[in-house]
């Protein structure tokens, strides 16, 4: 009897092993597909969007920057600026862009890796970037300007603003990051474990095609949060979100944010630079530091840090309260 319990005992297990190599087979075949499928489809979705929008400036360092012109009746002029990661500055910033392009004349920009600018090897330090957007305004002939930064676009303006500060009129930062958000105790906000965990996302799910998958499937609800955008543009932006993100010259950013973020370290706002800071509430209750950490950076008088509910995207799910927060700022 004991013999027989064993051997159905080994006629499960069998069985069992036979089910799970089954299961692993499957997903091995569907992830070579979706890997393969995301190979073929990168190149034609480059072709698809190649010169989409906007024009090109050639940096010092011979790399081609793309920006979008919204001219404006208005004489004041602003820079958009996007965060780490980005696909397009061009279409997340969309709907923002029309909705201040009355009070503004826009500069919209695609830093290096992001959008239809170059992916290159020039070093993605905060240096390099705020050259690179320098040499643009030179080039366009602006010297006074309002840069409207979200997210990692903060660490490089507090940089900027330090740097030209004769020309930075203000800073509008969206959610911005701040140097010394990395005190925190969660793990994710040292800039070495971001890295790492980026480069894990890019090998399980942007090489093997998982990430198209997913942007895809989300590309609806992507439209509604930039109602501005067109059924026109809809194949132009899905092609860009599946390619663009996690690119060689946005990993190099990552892997020396830290360096970027010694650099900034002790720095906060010139006097002469007012600041508006509006922020996520979902991130101040996260973060219970988050709100003080930009009161401390900030110096002009009329600066303003203020929180509105919203995810770190404000300008995707509560673009009507930053507009007010915008609208309403007195520096204005």
């Amino acid at each position: 009897m004991e013999a027989k319990g064993k051997k159905k005992k080994h006629r499960i297990l069998r069985v069992i092993l036979k089910v799970l190599g089954a299961i692993l087979s499957v997903i091995t075949v569907a992830v070579v597909i979706l890997a393969i499928r995301n190979h073929i489809l990168n190149k034609s979705d480059r072709k698809l969007y190649t010169d989409a929008y906007g024009e090109y400036y050639t940096t010092e360092f011979g790399d081609r920057i793309n920006y979008t012109f919204y001219d404006s009746n208005s004489d004041r002029v602003a820079v958009i600026l996007p965060g780490y990661g980005a696909a397009s500055t061009h279409y997340e910033f969309d709907t923002l862009a029309k909705r201040i392009n009355a009070d503004y004349k826009l500069i919209i920009v695609d830093p290096i890796g992001v959008g239809l600018s170059d992916v290159t090897d020039t070093e993605r330090t905060v240096e390099n970037y705020c050259t690179e957007l320098h040499g643009l305004m030179e080039h366009l002939g602006y010297d006074k300007y309002t840069i409207i930064g979200h997210s990692i676009a903060g660490l490089y303006s507090l940089y900027y603003a330090n740097e030209y500060s004769d020309e930075v009129e203000a800073f509008i930062g969206i959610d911005a990051s701040v140097p010394h958000q990395v005190d925190s105790d969660e793990w994710m906000a040292k800039p070495e474990n971001q890295y790492k965990v980026y480069k894990l996302l890019r090998t399980l799910f942007v090489k093997t095609g998982i990430y198209r998958v997913t942007t895809e499937l989300g590309m609806n609800a992507l439209m509604d949060e930039i109602p501005t955008l067109t059924e026109e543009d809809r194949d132009k932006v899905c092609a860009m979100y599946c390619t663009v993100p996690m690119n060689d010259s946005q990993m190099q950013e990552m892997k020396l944010l830290g360096e970027s973020i010694e650099k900034c370290w002790d720095m906060r706002f010139p006097e002469s630079v007012p600041v508006l800071y509006v922020l996520s509430n979902d991130n101040c209750e996260r973060m219970t530091q988050w709100e003080q950490l930009h009161k401390d950076i900030v110096t002009h008088p009329k600066s303003k840090v203020v929180k509105i509910d919203g995810t770190h995207y404000l300008h995707h799910t509560n673009l009507d309260g930053l507009l007010e927060e915008i609208n309403n700022w007195e520096y204005r």
